[in-house]
């Protein structure tokens, strides 16, 4: 509460669970499915789609790896943006220069052209879940918060599965009927945004000082629960976290500091991220070398972002323009439909299990799994490959999405955006740095060893959680307002009644 009225928080979570939530989980899924595709990180999506310039691998590493910068520098600016200007508007216009930009590279016939339409289109998309992401914080109730923020995240497995699907049951496809199939979900996320399926956060409109239209907003909520709103206008405020009643000092008041806080929330996903891209990068190659007598090892590793060196007995081109492997495809497919329903479990237990647990417990998973696919792999166990490496991507995924949970319920609405970005920022850049570094490390050291490596990542990452201040609670109110400066506020208003009293 706050100067004894009702808050925007408290309208917001006194909303029924209906068809607004579910309006807003469809939207955020039909995003998330988009975004799958168009990131699908394993060679089949890309490798092998039929297009109008020269192939290579220089070529195809190009593409892949110039929407990943796209997203890097989005997520960063568009973070901000919608921390000054709104959540809503921010998507909004995201979604019209993605859908602008996909249809420029769907109409590019020549290298140069492609490799600008997939940086315009990373620039316009990567800052959707930048925005996204807070804009549903916002607009969800407290209770089952956990489960509503990650559940819709399944479209990110599905998503790619359907990009290694299209791609490998029609490998003669056009590069621009590719495109346009990839492109229709973000089309029909435009339409519903500009329906107003999804409004902007009242919490931010409050903040912003736009009173009358975030009350108008929590009217339009609560119409479409067909519910009447109790409260009048003026009885609305702005809403606060509670004061801590316990006071930290010395080292871990600096740990719980919100610039601690985002650094170590940065470096643990730059760790997920890390060892996540090793495993999506190396298993399907590993599996389809294998499996052909092929053995080109820092194909496997650097195949997505960097220039492959060559090797004497094969050219690693020949990975990519022969036919699908079938023992590749099933491991692929296997792992993304694990992940997909593994993500909805995860959800589910959300509301049982505490933070703290679901993100330790599942790095720890993460890594224990990983070393588990590592060998399966080599011992070309290829039904036991599959299950295994979908266990790595559920276990890996419901980290790094409990850390974005996390991430969100800890800072400020004013700030709330910004923070999403920046963790998000470094998980981007880690697709760059794993590439980089496999390649530096396959010059010295064996592939089982540089892989167990990066698979050694989630373990660092599970010793940097114990550096955060993990809520040992499944679920935690936002707040509006940084909770340092509340206080100052709260102190100075005391100190001035209390000399006016004198």
């Amino acid at each position: 509460m706050s100067d004894g009225r009702v808050t925007v928080g408290h309208c917001i979570e006194g909303l029924p669970m209906g068809l607004f939530v579910w309006e807003l989980l469809l939207c955020a899924f039909l995003a998330c499915f988009w975004l799958g595709a168009m990131n699908e990180p394993t060679p089949f999506a890309m490798g092998l789609v039929a297009t109008d310039w020269s192939f290579n691998e220089l070529s195809v590493q190009a593409v892949l790896a110039v929407m990943s910068i796209g997203n890097s520098i989005s997520l960063l600016a568009f973070g901000w943006l919608a921390d000054r200007y709104g959540r809503a508007l921010v998507m909004r216009n995201l979604l019209l220069l993605t859908i602008a930009a996909a249809i420029f590279m769907q109409g590019s016939r020549s290298l140069e052209l492609t490799l600008w339409g997939r940086f315009l289109v990373g620039l316009s998309s990567g800052g959707l879940m930048a925005a996204m992401l807070p804009l549903l914080a916002e607009l969800l109730p407290a209770k089952s918060r956990g489960f509503y923020l990650t559940v819709w995240t399944c479209g990110r497995p599905a998503g790619a599965l359907f990009a290694v699907i299209i791609s490998c049951l029609l490998p003669r496809m056009q590069w621009t009927n590719f495109i346009f199939l990839l492109t229709l979900p973000a089309v029909v996320l435009y339409i519903l945004c500009r329906l107003e399926v999804v409004p902007e956060s009242p919490r931010f409109l409050y903040l912003v000082g736009r009173r009358e239209e975030g009350y108008f907003t929590l009217l339009d909520i609560y119409d479409k629960e067909m519910t009447c709103l109790p409260w009048a206008p003026e009885s609305v405020s702005l809403t606060s976290s509670p004061e801590s009643k316990e006071v930290k000092a010395g080292l871990e008041k600096l740990h719980s500091s919100d610039a601690t806080i985002t650094a170590f929330l940065c470096l643990i996903v730059f760790m997920i991220n890390c060892a996540s891209q090793c495993t999506q990068a190396w298993v399907p190659m590993t599996t389809l070398a294998t499996s052909s007598t092929l053995a080109n090892p820092l194909a496997l590793i650097a195949f997505p972002f960097v220039q492959v060196v060559q090797s004497p007995q094969v050219h690693s081109l020949a990975l990519l323009q022969s036919p699908p492997d079938h023992h590749s495809v099933m491991v692929v497919a296997q792992g993304y439909m694990l992940e997909l329903c593994g993500i909805v479990l995860c959800a589910t237990v959300s509301s049982v299990l505490s933070r703290r647990w679901l993100i330790r417990g599942a790095l720890l998973c993460a890594a224990v799994l990983s070393f588990a696919t590592t060998a399966a792999e080599g011992r070309r166990m290829w039904f036991s490959a599959g299950p295994l490496y979908g266990a790595v991507l559920i276990a890996q995924s419901a980290a790094f999405n409990f850390l974005l949970v996390y991430t969100c319920e800890k800072f400020p609405t004013s700030s709330r955006a910004s923070a999403v970005g920046l963790v998000l920022f470094f998980g981007e850049v880690a697709r760059f740095f794993m590439p980089a570094l496999g390649i530096v490390l396959l010059r010295h050291m064996s592939q089982f060893t540089v892989v167990s490596i990066f698979n050694s990542l989630y373990l660092v990452a599970f010793v940097l959680t114990f550096q955060l201040p993990l809520p040992s609670f499944r679920e935690k109110p936002l707040h509006d307002i940084d909770e340092s400066r509340g206080k100052d506020a709260l102190k100075r208003k005391r100190l001035g009644v209390t000399y006016q009293t004198v």
